[in-house]
């Protein structure tokens, strides 16, 4: 079986069991403007907001403490939260804990108008999300289902089982990141299999398609329409 040269495997829990000082980062994959991290929480990081981006926590392995203007949730394996642009937030946690973090950070401080310097205390609240749970809820396989927004895209979560049909995205580039099971994708060039916690990214104008013998749930993200900075 060849693999396709335009596609790089990622592990999650190789690249994760590289970091070994508390809150180091490392940066796993870029999808268009969205950078997907993995970073090591533990003990207590500064209370700081961002103003020009969302960031979307997932945490891997271990547990970990969000506290923010919203509220405080509690994300163990599995569990995801989005914390909006202007939000003070900080992340804590007792053990040694990996959380993947999709961030978006390309250009973002130029879109006009679209910072966030505080957020009101009772505005809103962090919303908690156990991708296992919704995973359960999934019956139709390669029909994806929104999950999160971060900024300008948004988490999804499609069943894969048998075989799905071919896709291609001629604008932005499509993230595959094997959550659970395992999958086979197929381009042009080949064939490459993931493993749970592996992933790739396929660039734009690539066709591929999924397919996988037993259950597997795959996270992908879909970017919306980009808002008209002309004005």
């Amino acid at each position: 079986m060849t693999e396709p040269a335009d596609l790089d495997k990622v592990s999650v829990p190789e690249q994760g069991a590289r970091l070994r000082e508390p809150f180091t980062m490392i940066d796993l994959a870029r999808i268009d403007e969205l950078v997907l991290s993995v970073f090591l929480c533990q003990g207590a990081m500064p209370r700081h907001r961002h103003l020009d981006q969302d960031e979307l926590f997932l945490v891997h392995s271990g547990t970990i403490s969000l506290e923010s203007e919203w509220g405080t949730v509690v994300l163990r394996p599995g569990e995801l939260t989005v914390v909006p642009k202007g939000v003070g937030h900080h992340s804590a946690s007792l053990l040694r804990s990996r959380v993947l973090l999709f961030q978006p950070r390309l250009m973002v401080h130029r879109r006009n108008g679209d910072r966030r310097l505080v957020a009101l205390k009772d505005e809103g609240h962090l919303e908690k999300v156990s991708v296992p749970a919704m995973g359960r809820q999934l019956f139709t396989p390669f029909s994806p289902v929104t999950l999160a927004h971060v900024d300008i895209s948004a988490l999804t979560l499609t069943l894969c089982a048998g075989t799905g049909p071919w896709r291609r995205r001629d604008d932005q580039s499509s993230l595959v990141f094997c959550y659970a099971g395992n999958l086979s994708i197929e381009t042009q060039e080949g064939w490459m299999t993931l493993d749970a916690g592996e992933l790739t990214v396929i660039p734009p104008g690539v066709p591929y398609r999924l397919s996988s013998r037993r259950r597997a749930l795959v996270l992908g993200v879909v970017r919306h329409p980009q808002p008209d900075l002309s004005t």
